[in-house]
């Protein structure tokens, strides 16, 4: 019998003529769910159902279960260009499905763009984190209202995998209103790679060799947008990296010597937090190897006026 009731309110969303993907698209499975007045379960199958066949019209139904476990929609023709999904039989394309989501874990950028891996790099050892959800991962940005441009600008690079929007988000510190403008990618197995790279097992940040390496200059550009701090004056850069320990800023400083000829001090302040202090003359090399990759709205923080 409840298979039944499943069967009519997944054929009561096929035929209804208000349902189609781009309504899916603009409003989330919940509220599609109150809308019909169906259970999300039925909503959830239909929808990932409309996904692959908005794509592959010709494709029998019954492909579109396991293909759907392929969550973003540059990657399923990517799928598609790989493996003739027309002829595969729906046991052989779970098989590879499954063999998929896991070399994507291994390595994002069979998935990723060079700019996306960079900016996952760049702001995850600066200013955003990566989330623990069951058995896949999440990225989180956050910037301050000063910020919104540079929220934006990165939500565009990484809004292909996720239907969220950017959201302001208030909350009192010490009395004080602070906006935050922010935005979620959810969960994806891609994600589980970073989350390794820059977590230990007890969840914390960390630097390593290996995230280090992976450095070049536009990430390293990304990561002095989020981390650093120009100094007018005198002419400086510090990178404000209060979350790691000494032996980390240790570990940086031997990075930058040896990857940039640069040799940062290592600060020390409120008897607890570290940070790296470039000098004047290392500020004006760091500025040349990250200037053609700061955006034109963070200018400021290589000591330029913003366009």
């Amino acid at each position: 019998m409840e298979q039944n009731n499943q069967f009519n309110e997944i054929q009561f969303l096929r035929d209804n003529s208000d349902f189609s993907w781009n309504i899916i698209g603009n409003k989330g499975h919940l509220e599609l769910s109150k809308k019909f007045g169906v259970n999300l379960g039925a909503v959830n199958r239909i929808v990932d159902e409309s996904r692959i066949l908005s794509f592959f019209p010709k494709l029998h139904k019954s492909k579109s279960t396991p293909l759907a476990r392929i969550r973003n929609n540059r990657e399923l023709l990517l799928f598609a260009q790989k493996y003739n999904i027309y002829k595969l039989q729906v046991r052989e394309i779970y098989k590879l499905v499954k063999e998929w989501r896991r070399n994507i874990e291994i390595n994002p950028k069979i998935l990723l763009t060079d700019l996306q891996h960079d900016l996952i790099i760049g702001s995850t050892i600066g200013d955003a984190n990566i989330r623990q959800r069951n058995r896949n991962c999440m990225f989180r940005v956050s910037h301050s209202q000063k910020q919104k441009k540079y929220v934006e600008w990165k939500f565009n690079i990484l809004r292909e995998f996720d239907n969220s929007t950017i959201k302001l988000n208030q909350k009192f510190i010490n009395g004080r209103l602070i906006n935050t403008f922010e935005f979620n990618i959810d969960t994806h197995y891609m994600f589980n790679y970073y989350r390794k790279l820059f977590y230990s097992l007890n969840g914390n940040k960390i630097v390593t060799k290996e995230l280090l390496n992976q450095i070049n200059p536009r990430s390293l550009a990304i990561w002095l947008c989020d981390d650093g701090s120009y100094c007018q004056k005198q002419k400086y850069i510090i990178f404000c990296t209060n979350s790691f320990n000494l032996e980390e800023h240790k570990l940086m400083k031997k990075y930058f010597e040896n990857k940039w000829n640069l040799s940062p001090t290592i600060g020390f302040r409120d008897n607890k937090y570290y940070y790296l202090r470039f000098k004047k003359e290392d500020t004006a090399k760091l500025v040349e190897i990250v200037r053609p990759f700061v955006p034109k709205f963070m200018k400021y923080k290589i000591g330029e006026e913003n366009e």
